[in-house]
């Protein structure tokens, strides 16, 4: 990932999830904690991962966070 901002890319995280699931920013932004909180993951860790899935098949996401969708 190329912007070192971990805000940035939380916020990025949180507008592909919100597109993705079709909710609004604040759902968005519950899951991508509590996902990262289930999967012993920082939030800015998980963010970088749904991020990089945006741009590359080889990015897998936890299923959990389908599940919490």
């Amino acid at each position: 990932m190329s912007d070192p901002n971990p805000s940035a890319v939380v916020d990025h995280a949180r507008g592909a999830l919100a597109e993705r699931f079709g909710v609004g920013i604040k759902l968005a932004d519950d899951i991508l904690c509590e996902v990262a909180r289930q999967q012993g993951q920082d939030v800015e860790e998980l963010a970088a991962e749904v991020v990089a899935s945006c741009t590359t098949d080889s990015a897998v996401l936890p299923r959990v966070l389908y599940e919490a969708a």
